[in-house]
């Protein structure tokens, strides 16, 4: 639609889909997300993905979320969109409806002046989160910007944002556009008027899927965080949220986020190292039909098995005790596709079974 939808809209729209259930796709052999994308050895990483996807549909997964990468599409525009196109169809193959995520905040450029990122052999670090290399103290002085934010490269960005919408608006493959991830999570309040801009860009071209914007700090207080959040909540179709909480501090946001009366998607979870744990999270989003994206799938360059930094740094002060560090943080399979715990997967299958058979 060309406006936003209301509840009794989303509702009708949801009422069709039946539960929603899958992981946030980076593949095995991808150092980070331009890795994905990239036409160096695609062909190699596209032929994992495609095993991927097949346990994926093996254990009754049927959702995809899809991050679009800007700096792949500013160095390689052609291949990028036939790369980004091959994703599609090999979800669509093995049964997952993507929600293709436009945007975000991380890993953005630094400073006045627009540097491309290099494409080729990607470095990582090992034993580090997300395999992120550290910046430079030079870096960390540099103030992180948005692509929209550069007069010099910024029609080049809406460039991809419109390719991408005119040609999936109408595509039944696609789930929905999940315009912004975790706004302000690096550039604040800064992120309002982007994601403005990209709401209406979505919505010009009468999308048949609902477009959303996340919603990450945790709720407290009955109350959302941070204007950036407000602004993203507010605006969207579906409620996409993110928590990698325990158990009841989950539940009482899920409680808190039903109060708009819109399908709840929750597109980031499993933690845990932080007690997030498929045996709790996994039955209750069931029981609440509350569609879900988790972190993570196959370990690899990635290592999303690894704590976030951060919680490190919290043990080194002296905190995180709460935490288990002899977990897994993310990720619910091993290199060779043996489970991480193989009763997990027994669980996933168990409901994802009864949710097929219940006609979800």
């Amino acid at each position: 639609m060309k406006r936003q939808w209301t509840p009794e809209e989303a509702n009708a729209w949801y009422e069709k889909q039946g539960w929603l259930r899958g992981f946030n796709l980076v593949g095995s052999k991808c150092a980070n997300r331009l890795d994905m994308f990239q036409k160096y050895k695609s062909e190699e990483k596209l032929e994992q993905l495609e095993k991927e996807l097949a346990l994926a549909e093996k254990i009754g997964f049927n959702t995809i979320r899809l991050w679009a990468n800007f700096d792949v599409y500013y160095a390689e525009e052609d291949s990028y969109m036939e790369i980004f196109e091959k994703y599609i169809e090999l979800c669509a193959k093995y049964g997952q409806k993507v929600m293709i995520m436009l945007t975000h905040e991380e890993d953005l450029p630094r400073g006045d002046v627009f540097v491309p990122k290099k494409m080729g052999e990607q470095e990582y670090a090992l034993g580090i989160h997300f395999g992120r290399i550290p910046l430079t103290p030079e870096q960390e002085k540099l103030q992180p910007k948005h692509y929209m934010e550069y007069p010099e490269i910024k029609d080049k960005f809406i460039e991809m944002v419109e390719k991408t919408v005119s040609k999936y608006a109408k595509d039944e493959r696609i789930l929905a556009f999940n315009v912004w991830n975790e706004p302000g999570i690096t550039i604040g309040e800064r992120s309002i008027p982007l994601i403005d801009e990209l709401f209406k860009l979505v919505r010009s071209y009468d999308p048949i899927q609902p477009v959303c914007a996340d919603v990450w700090r945790n709720v407290k207080g009955d109350k959302i965080q941070t204007k950036e959040e407000q602004f993203a909540y507010d605006n969207s179709d579906i409620i996409s949220f993110h928590s990698y909480q325990s158990f009841d501090k989950l539940v009482a946001e899920i409680n808190f986020h039903k109060k708009t009366n819109r399908p709840l998607f929750l597109t980031e979870w499993l933690n845990r190292v932080n007690h997030n744990n498929v045996f709790d999270i996994y039955p209750m989003l069931f029981l609440s039909n509350v569609s879900c994206h988790c972190w993570g799938f196959v370990v690899g360059k990635v290592q999303n098995d690894e704590p976030w930094s951060d919680l490190w740094q919290q043990w080194d002060e002296g905190g995180a005790r709460n935490y288990d560090f002899t977990k897994w943080q993310h990720d619910l399979f091993r290199q060779n596709f043996r489970p991480y715990d193989p009763y997990e997967i027994e669980l996933i299958e168990k409901f994802n079974n009864i949710a097929k058979k219940d006609g979800r």
